[in-house]
């Protein structure tokens, strides 16, 4: 009994710890930054692969949150590295000139139960634009005895008004690019102490396995 006792005291201090607030960082193996834009008549989708952010959470205060993401824009994959290479160039973002890419949040209002209205500041291709993206907030653990969150987020933007006008028109009259970008966002945090504890974790040297015994 003494021993259940303790179990659930150290489960229930847990659980009231995960929920407290934070200063999280992006768990990468476990996220996305993701879009979607249509090529003549099918979407095509992609990913940013290398961004990094603070996000200071706490789920008693949503309203307080404050959300600094960057991301690099060169990063950007469509499992197809001709198209990549073109997304990259002057066409499209100028990964050269417009190394990254910037969201910083303004404003956060609670809809309705663990449902947000985030509004930012996006900088890209050295253009400002208020977005507002849709938020649903997954819940709160702890894993390797780090707090964790998750996310899930959506908004849409039009390229055009960050200066990403590049088209051609087809025979058919229909063009090659659509202007209407869906982006979407499946984000895993983890406090920023854990993310270093891992970090640290990962870069200790393996101890080479065990020689097995030579036979007689």
């Amino acid at each position: 009994m003494k021993k259940l006792f303790l179990f659930l005291a150290a489960f229930s201090f847990l659980a009231v710890s995960s929920v407290r607030a934070e200063v999280y960082g992006f768990d990468k193996a476990h996220s996305q930054i993701g879009f979607a834009v249509r090529h003549i008549l099918s979407p095509v989708h992609g990913e940013f692969k290398d961004y990094d952010g603070t996000i200071h959470f706490d789920p008693k205060k949503p309203e307080d949150a404050r959300i600094n993401v960057t991301i690099q824009t060169a990063s950007i994959s469509t499992d197809n590295e001709m198209r990549d290479h073109h997304l990259q160039s002057p066409d499209f973002f100028d990964a050269a000139t417009y190394p990254t890419i910037t969201f910083k949040s303004t404003k956060v209002t609670t809809v309705s139960d663990n449902k947000y209205s985030v509004e930012g500041n996006l900088t890209m291709h050295g253009v400002t634009k208020s977005v507002t993206l849709d938020v649903d907030y997954m819940g709160a653990d702890v894993m390797m005895g780090a707090p964790i969150a998750g996310f899930s987020a959506t908004t849409k933007i039009d390229r055009r008004d960050f200066g990403l006008t590049w088209n051609k028109t087809l025979e058919s009259g229909n063009v090659m690019v659509g202007n209407d970008v869906t982006i979407t966002l499946d984000i895993a945090l983890m406090s920023k102490a854990g993310l270093e504890k891992m970090k640290a974790m990962m870069s200790k040297p393996k101890a080479a396995p065990a020689e097995a015994p030579k036979a007689n």
